[in-house]
């Protein structure tokens, strides 16, 4: 427990320096928000990057990234019958139970909690969330929340995003062997340790950022926002452990990492793209709707997470 507390503690330290900082006025929205695009777009990749680039890449983390997209799909799909059936009025409520915060809390929380050189199964599921988010439900989004038509070429540009390109990168150097001859290098040296300062910034700012976006909007619309996160946890959960029994246990061989990395992605929040999609498309209710939803199951997501890893029995 004593390990427990000191990997968590400073991570609810940090989410409430952020959550003073947003009160004290010393960043403003803007601020905080090109922030979380810099960690998105150049931390989070070199977190990615770091972690491939020596992993022993094996068959199990390709078939887990492919298991985890089609589970993914799974719940876009359930999650828009639900919406047809019920004749819901919130159209965001199709996106809300299918994206997981991968970067923004799944990497902070689990490398605070194990270290980074365990990361290879959170690594191979966030891959395959994000080649999700890139191929479908960015797509699908744009289709019901812009009434945007799309093309393929659209979809496919979504694939030159830093992050992929860090990931394409990486893959290349391992399997090539380019990696070792690379790090033997002084530019190659270099460029390496400047990747990894970049890292290891990663979950300081991410926990701040978290902090700083901890605010309820629309306090009458807070029944509906938690219903938005009760049948995410509902769906994603039963859907999601039944097809880990089902599927997902029989590509990847029993471990510790893998359990803990994937209750901790189901636990997050979704993407915080969403939440400025609804703001730009939606009405001004299911923006309110969403964000506090958002806000909820941030919340939710770290206790849940704190309380599954000091209970289950094979911690380090």
């Amino acid at each position: 427990m004593g390990d427990l507390l000191r990997n968590v503690v400073p991570l609810l330290l940090l989410i409430a320096l952020g959550y003073l900082l947003r009160r004290s006025g010393y960043f403003s929205g803007d601020e905080i928000q090109a922030l979380t695009g810099f960690i998105g777009d150049f931390l989070v990749p070199c977190v990615i990057f770091n972690t491939i680039f020596d992993l022993e890449i094996r068959s199990e983390h390709l078939a887990l990234s492919i298991g985890f997209f089609f589970l993914l799909l799974i719940l876009l799909v359930l999650s828009w019958l639900v919406y047809r059936v019920l004749k819901l009025p919130w159209r965001s409520f199709i996106f809300f139970s299918c994206a997981f915060s991968f970067g923004l809390m799944g990497i902070p929380l689990f490398s605070a909690t194990f270290g980074s050189e365990h990361m290879e199964y959170l690594v191979a599921m966030g891959i395959g969330h994000e080649l999700f988010f890139a191929l479908i439900y960015i797509t699908s989004a744009k289709v019901l929340l812009r009434q945007e038509s799309v093309t393929a070429a659209s979809v496919l540009r979504n694939l030159a995003s830093p992050l992929f390109l860090m990931v394409f990168a990486s893959l290349i150097l391992n399997l090539s062997g380019l990696n070792t001859v690379l790090a033997a290098t002084t530019i190659g040296s270099c460029l390496l340790s400047v990747i990894s300062q970049l890292a290891s910034i990663t979950m300081v700012l991410t926990m701040l950022v978290v902090g700083f976006k901890i605010q309820f909007l629309d306090k009458r619309r807070l029944g509906i926002s938690v219903l938005f996160v009760l049948f995410r946890y509902f769906v994603t959960f039963t859907v999601g452990y039944g097809f880990k029994f089902l599927v997902l246990d029989r590509l990847v061989a029993p471990s510790v990492y893998f359990d803990h990395a994937f209750f901790l992605l189901l636990s997050q929040f979704g993407s915080t793209v969403l939440i400025i999609m609804v703001g730009k498309y939606c009405s001004r209710e299911e923006m309110e709707i969403s964000s506090n939803a958002f806000v909820i199951n941030a919340l939710v997501g770290i206790l849940l997470y704190i309380l599954y890893i000091s209970l289950y029995p094979g911690l380090t």
